[in-house]
């Protein structure tokens, strides 16, 4: 449950695309299971097919997704539905068609996501404004936990920090996961 409510999914990877749909400021709505789309088969056979999500952007595109093991594609028929669905559909439905496997949902990723929904549930205004004032005098790379400790707030300067990088105005070097040992820096604008 996220937010207050809870989202379906079949599997491990459809979780975590959940949290990083979540956690993505560009992601303004996420509905998943949306109601299935007919399509027809190049034999003249009807079929019907339900995404496992279908996303609003924030400017309006929506994105129809399915989340696959990658171990399942072929049999599955996944890319073959979604080139029918999107030649026989298309816009009407969704602006993009996307299929994601477990490589492109990375456990690093998953783990940030939910540490920058869980840091949003713990707003503090004062901690904020006081890491916030931190990362615009930083030049160069800091340990997140040296930035926290500079800040005398603890916990809530971590959530704050947290935050920050989901807002993109601090950067983690090398996409590294997020932790106390992670350096950070500034984000070039």
């Amino acid at each position: 449950m996220v937010g207050g409510r809870e989202y379906l999914y079949e599997s491990r990877a459809e979780r975590g695309f959940i949290y990083i749909c979540l956690a993505n400021s560009l992601v303004k709505e996420y509905l998943d299971q949306p109601p299935a789309v007919a399509f027809h088969w190049p034999d003249g056979r009807r079929g019907e097919h339900t995404f496992d999500a279908l996303l609003t952007l924030t400017n309006n595109t929506r994105v129809a997704v399915d989340v696959k093991p990658k171990s399942k594609v072929l049999r599955s028929k996944i890319v073959e539905i979604q080139r029918l669905i999107e030649e026989q559909v298309g816009s009407s439905f969704a602006e993009i068609y996307l299929l994601r496997t477990e490589d492109h949902i990375h456990p690093d990723d998953v783990h940030d996501a939910q540490l920058q929904l869980r840091a949003r549930q713990f707003a503090c205004r004062a901690s904020d404004d006081v890491v916030r004032k931190l990362v615009n005098s930083l030049h160069g790379w800091c340990r997140l936990r040296d930035l926290v400790a500079a800040s005398g707030r603890g916990g809530s300067a971590f959530n704050a920090a947290i935050r920050l990088i989901g807002e993109g105005l601090l950067e983690v070097r090398d996409r590294s996961r997020i932790s106390y040992e992670c350096f950070v820096r500034r984000a070039r604008a």
